[in-house]
């Protein structure tokens, strides 16, 4: 019978090392309450990518950042023990072994904000080799007023409730997991981002109750709509109810994010200044509607077609495509995501 802790057979030790290294959390069932949540502070006007819109609609917990230092200092503090578990805790931090994988639940709440929760984080790494964000839905809009004003494009811009998806993104490659409410630094963002993900699977999943989504013969549109007239003077202000105020289909959601996911990675002029964050530091993404692949953007792939021809000469001018190319092979190179010369 063991009499230390150094006298357990060594996978044993090595589940143990495993477990103090990793962070795990329970995925709330619905939104906490308004008190549970952390709005993030306010940004400056040019301090991010995202526009305002998505900047104050993602909202993390309040209490994760407890967790933070944990998380970070239990590595340092295993490697300091003795030999034998600075072994093992050096072969459990030693990525090219042991892969590296962040599990995220989000809750799309109301149709308009996102509440992102960390449920898995293995060690502690600026390189995730795979990143799993589950998106579920709880709520409806109020009006159709309020849902056509997050889900239809603002002008020539996006619809405002993909800013909002995107800032989530761009958060996490900014300061990684658990730190995303700190307070971000004044001023224009200048540095390359710290983060970098190999593959991101996004997965849409249906409620458990499969009666409270909207029918599968409903069409997006006719949801968006809430079945008024989109030309008649009083939808706008008509009420989400019956069949209407059910929540949207996981289907559309992944459309949705998949569709725009494609215009970035077009890296058109009005695009390009928001796609170009994919192809520095993602290096696929997998699209999944309740754990089934729907489509897959080999973003390696995507970057080895690229090319300026079609664009006009003033966005030539702009845009080097030749010498960004050069300076993202490199980026990727360093970083271990995939690249096809």
């Amino acid at each position: 019978m063991p009499t230390t802790l150094l006298d357990l057979p060594s996978e044993l030790l090595d589940r143990i090392v495993e477990l103090v290294l990793c962070y795990k959390g329970l995925a709330p069932e619905r939104p906490l309450p308004p008190w549970l949540n952390y709005v993030p502070w306010p940004r400056q006007e040019g301090d991010c990518l995202s526009a305002p819109h998505g900047v104050y609609t993602v909202k993390y917990w309040r209490a994760q950042e407890k967790y933070h230092d944990a998380w970070i200092s239990n590595s340092l503090s295993l490697l300091l023990v003795n030999h034998q578990i600075a072994e093992i805790t050096k072969r459990r931090l030693d990525e090219s072994l042991i892969p590296s994988i962040f599990n995220l639940d989000v809750i799309l709440s109301d149709e308009r904000e996102l509440h992102p929760r960390w449920t898995y984080l293995s060690n502690p790494c600026h390189h995730v080799d795979d990143l799993t964000v589950t998106f579920r839905v709880a709520g409806t809009c109020p009006t159709t007023n309020w849902r056509r004003y997050h889900f239809l494009p603002d002008g020539d811009s996006p619809p405002r409730i993909l800013w909002t998806f995107y800032y989530l993104l761009e958060r996490f490659l900014e300061v990684g997991p658990l730190a995303e409410h700190r307070v971000p630094s004044p001023g224009p963002r200048t540095d390359d981002m710290s983060f970098t993900i190999n593959r991101l699977t996004l997965d849409f999943v249906s409620p458990l109750n499969q009666e409270s989504l909207a029918p599968a013969d409903m069409g997006f549109w006719d949801w968006i709509n809430g079945g008024a007239d989109e030309e008649h003077t009083k939808s706008s202000t008509a009420l989400c109810s019956g069949v209407f105020g059910l929540l949207m289909r996981p289907t559309w959601l992944a459309d949705l994010i998949s569709e725009y996911v494609g215009y970035l990675l077009g890296m058109s002029i009005s695009m390009a200044p928001y796609g170009k964050l994919l192809y520095e530091y993602v290096g696929s993404i997998r699209i999944c509607v309740d754990g089934k692949l729907m489509k897959e953007y080999r973003i390696d792939y995507r970057l080895k077609e690229l090319n300026d021809a079609g664009l006009g000469e003033d966005y030539k001018a702009y845009w080097d495509c030749k010498r960004w190319k050069e300076r993202v092979y490199c980026m990727r190179q360093q970083a271990g995501l995939p690249v096809v010369l």
